[in-house]
């Protein structure tokens, strides 16, 4: 974002963002909340005189001309009107974005950007070109090993020419780092074990590869196992980086347990050791190393019953030994180490989303101060949540905007609490679609569905649909009335005739037409099975006659 305005001094706020000359939002599409808006506040509209900013952005402390000592706020009558109007509204609002941003990312608050000068910086590094060009840099890092020494024979490079990339993608790296020590400063850096981490390691590999370019010759290098960590430091990995982070904090009550069992491996080695070393035959516990390799071989069963045998050879009882150390050390211990592991990292995750989650809402109560105004510093109008949404949330439409703050804002007061305010990260996640509620369900199938279906939609509400239906089931009846006056050889040709003839189409569309109503409506129309119900009540064969006499109850029931 650029925003530029010969207004103010080229380290002022203003041109990091052209968003301030922005159409003001229209409401067209919220009447009921129009009544209940006031023009001022901000938006990129008017502002009411009488709303005051409730807590100034940071940044405005930076937007004023200095003179010596004193500090010259810009007034309208000195040709700036229009800017000092909105322009500490829209500080506030991007500044409460960054706070929004902050919390999403689980960024510390100590790195927040508080002047101006490290605005471009901070805009720069959370930009979707930055995370393509960190994530393909440091791909390219790794995938220099198939070129270097020890090399794939198809992928093999120079020296000069794969020295000469990895300097150039390390260059690339260092001043991704430079823009990011920019912004949070070095106070912060320092603190910041991975960026720390990061820097070492990209000072060590820099001067490795210089080396190597300059002696046109590779040499063993170390530091070539660290790229991952380049890799692992991208945006696109933060999942994995947060695995990591928990790994390692699980590791502390996994070391005792460790060492909780290198104890009774050690007790049971030296037992064994004075025990059975005394047997020639046994070479398991001839010296207590040996001791010690049997037993911790034991405790993963890969030995065993091996290393029991010369022992239980001289005598039976020797087999307490060995059951009672498997029953302690790989039954007991090792069961309670994956219950302690399992423990400690759901522990960690439970704590982690907690912590996740309040950070978040101090992002949001850090962003919500921003938004307020002295004569209502505990709610936020919609003017500041949608001048706060072309910040945060750019891609959101004015409808989007309005729906969001309608979720929000759940007491229905035209105003959000600090409690409403909270549930914005959900919000921002939410997609809406219209709903046609006078359109039928077929609305979103395929086009060529949807024709037939509007055809027949219309061809059913005809208002002579239903004079047609009860034409053709009367016409029915009186065929099936004229068939069953005729004289057939046998009962079975006769109800033959009555189930073969041409009217059964009807009786088959009127047969499915309940169906169709089954499907969609979960209910079965009265008669559509009464040969099946007589069967059942009178648990014998029908009559085939009987048949096509229920054939116009059926329709009719239709």
């Amino acid at each position: 974002m650029t925003l530029r305005s010969p207004q103010l001094n080229s380290e002022g706020y203003v041109r990091f963002s052209d968003d301030l000359l922005q159409v003001p939002i229209a409401l067209q599409d919220a009447p009921t909340l129009n009544h209940q808006i006031e023009p001022g506040g901000g938006g990129g509209g008017d502002h009411n005189q009488n709303d005051v900013i409730g807590s100034r952005s940071s940044f405005y402390d930076h937007a004023h001309h200095r003179n010596g000592t004193d500090v010259v706020e810009l007034s309208p009558s000195s040709g700036q009107g229009q800017t000092n109007d909105f322009l500490p509204w829209e500080m506030n609002y991007h500044e409460a974005a960054i706070f929004l941003e902050e919390g999403a990312n689980n960024d510390k608050f100590d790195s927040h950007p508080g002047h101006p000068g490290a605005l471009p910086a901070y805009l720069l590094v959370h930009n979707d070109w930055y995370y393509g060009l960190d994530l393909a840099t440091s791909l390219i890092l790794l995938s220099l090993a198939l070129g270097e020494e020890p090399a794939v024979r198809a992928f093999r490079l120079p020296v000069a020419v794969h020295s000469t990339i990895e300097l150039l993608a390390l260059l690339v790296i260092g001043v991704e780092l430079t823009l990011k020590l920019r912004w949070i400063g070095w106070g912060s850096v320092l603190k910041h074990k991975r960026t720390m981490l990061k820097c070492l390691t990209l000072a060590v590999m820099f001067i490795e590869a210089f080396i190597v370019l300059v002696r046109q010759s590779s040499h063993f290098r170390v530091t070539r196992s660290l790229r991952p960590i380049f890799i692992v430091d991208t945006r696109y990995l933060g999942g994995v980086r947060r695995f990591i982070r928990q790994i390692f904090q699980s590791l502390p009550p996994i070391f005792d347990m460790l060492l909780l069992i290198f104890f009774f491996v050690s007790i049971y080695a030296i037992l064994g050791f004075f025990i059975f070393s005394s047997n020639p035959n046994d070479t398991h516990f001839a010296t207590l190393f040996d001791s010690f390799v049997s037993m911790f071989v034991l405790l993963t069963t890969a030995n065993f019953p091996d290393v029991m045998m010369p022992a239980y050879s001289l005598s039976k009882w020797n087999s307490l030994f060995f059951i009672s150390f498997l029953c302690i050390v790989l039954y007991i211990l090792m069961n309670l180490m994956l219950a302690v592991v399992y423990e400690t990292f759901t522990t960690i995750e439970r704590n982690k989303f907690r912590k996740l989650l309040l950070h978040k809402r101090k992002a949001t109560q850090h962003a919500f101060k921003l938004l307020t105004t002295l004569q209502n510093p505990d709610q936020v109008k919609f003017q500041q949540f949608a001048g706060l949404m072309r910040y945060y949330a750019p891609d959101k439409g004015p409808r989007d905007v309005v729906l969001m703050f309608a979720y929000l804002n759940t007491s229905r007061s035209g105003s959000l609490s600090m409690n409403e305010m909270y549930r914005v990260y959900d919000a921002v996640m939410m997609t809406w679609q219209p709903q046609y509620s006078h359109i039928p369900w077929y609305h979103n199938t395929h086009e060529s569905i949807q024709t037939v279906c509007t055809r027949l939609h219309e061809a059913i509400n005809w208002p002579y649909f239903e004079h047609i239906v009860y034409a053709l089931i009367m016409c029915n009846g009186f065929a099936m009335v004229y068939r069953a006056t005729q004289p057939y050889p046998t009962l079975q040709e006769s109800a033959f005739s009555f189930c073969a003839s041409w009217d059964a189409v009807f009786f088959a569309v009127g047969k499915i037409a309940p169906l169709l109503n089954l499907y969609f409506k979960g209910s079965i129309p009265a008669g559509i099975d009464v040969s099946i119900c007589l069967r059942k009540q009178y648990n014998s064969r029908i009559n085939y006659r009987a048949i096509p006499v229920l054939k116009p109850i059926s329709n009719a029931a239709v």
